[in-house]
């Protein structure tokens, strides 16, 4: 595809994987590098040593390129841009902030940065920054957002209009017709997460993903803290949040209930208002295929239109 996205990040389709803390890890990015997207490490709350084994495993499956995600709340993360230019990673998705003097350590060693952003004014100044591109992240998203996050129909054709580097669209894209909509809004591409828990490759428990399979369009909530939001996948224990909501009780330590816990009622699991779109569990490769030829479909169907005498 002739994307200036494509050309930037060196990869088939314009399609990043969202980084989801402690699901984002070596099977799901490899399988969607393979696929031909960008695949994302989500390195929050990594270790040196467990940083290092998820791309050694990342690397056996995959000689595509591949990103990182750094998060600057992380209490590392100036340790993991290190541990990732000594790794040789080129691409990064940068969010929760941009220190400058990181975004010069990654530019000095030839990497891509590409910044989270919510709002007309933070893209404007990550342009300034110098970054390589923007992800214009809507409220409709999963996981962590924004606070003052608008609507991502909106969000997009404005921040295109205001910066001229390649802008990513990101929440509620859930298919070929999302990543149609988001190149009709001017985007350069487009960052999907929550279609991929429902994945042969992610490992998220079978129980959530026979959940998200079920789920309708109003199974998300979005609960706002002091700082940020969380949109979740609508439970027991996300609905006390609600009433209630205590940063201390979020899971950011532990991922291996989201990986291995089958209590869909009690673990709180991310995801964006796609979820009913989520009808089955493929491949990653199978999943992108279906995405590129729903994307083709839906142009033909445009193109029909165009003939349309008023």
């Amino acid at each position: 595809m002739n994307f200036r996205i494509c050309k930037i990040c060196n990869i088939k389709y314009p399609i990043f994987l969202g980084p989801m803390m402690h699901i984002s890890r070596a099977p799901l990015v490899a399988a969607f590098s393979q696929a031909g997207g960008l695949g994302c490490l989500a390195s929050s709350g990594m270790t040196e040593g467990e940083f290092r084994r998820q791309i050694a495993l990342i690397r056996e499956q995959t000689d595509l390129p591949f990103a990182i995600n750094i998060a600057w709340i992380t209490p590392n993360a100036e340790e993991i841009v290190q541990w990732s230019i000594e790794e040789n990673i080129g691409i990064f998705i940068s969010s929760a902030g941009l220190p400058e003097k990181n975004l010069r350590r990654i530019k000095s060693a030839e990497g891509k940065i590409f910044q989270m952003v919510a709002n007309v004014t933070q893209a404007q100044k990550a342009e300034a920054l110098g970054v390589d591109g923007v992800i214009a992240k809507g409220f409709e998203s999963g996981g962590v957002n924004s606070l003052n996050a608008i609507a991502t129909l909106p969000l997009v054709p404005q921040i295109v209009d205001a910066v001229s580097i390649p802008v990513i669209a990101a929440g509620g894209i859930g298919d070929g017709r999302g990543l149609v909509a988001a190149f009709a809004l001017g985007a350069d591409g487009v960052l999907m997460g929550t279609r991929f828990l429902v994945t042969h490759e992610c490992t998220v428990h079978n129980n959530f993903k026979n959940a998200l399979m079920n789920a309708i369009d109003t199974d998300t909530t979005s609960i706002n803290f002091p700082e940020f939001s969380i949109r979740f996948w609508k439970n027991k224990r996300a609905m006390e949040l609600v009433v209630d909501p205590k940063v201390e009780d979020l899971p950011w330590k532990r991922g291996s209930e989201v990986i291995q816990g089958g209590d869909t009622e009690r673990i709180l699991l991310g995801a964006g208002q796609i979820v009913g779109l989520v009808k089955t569990c493929l491949s990653v490769q199978e999943t992108i295929d279906r995405i590129i030829s729903e994307w083709k479909m839906t142009v033909r169907k445009l193109q029909n239109l165009t003939s349309f005498e008023y």
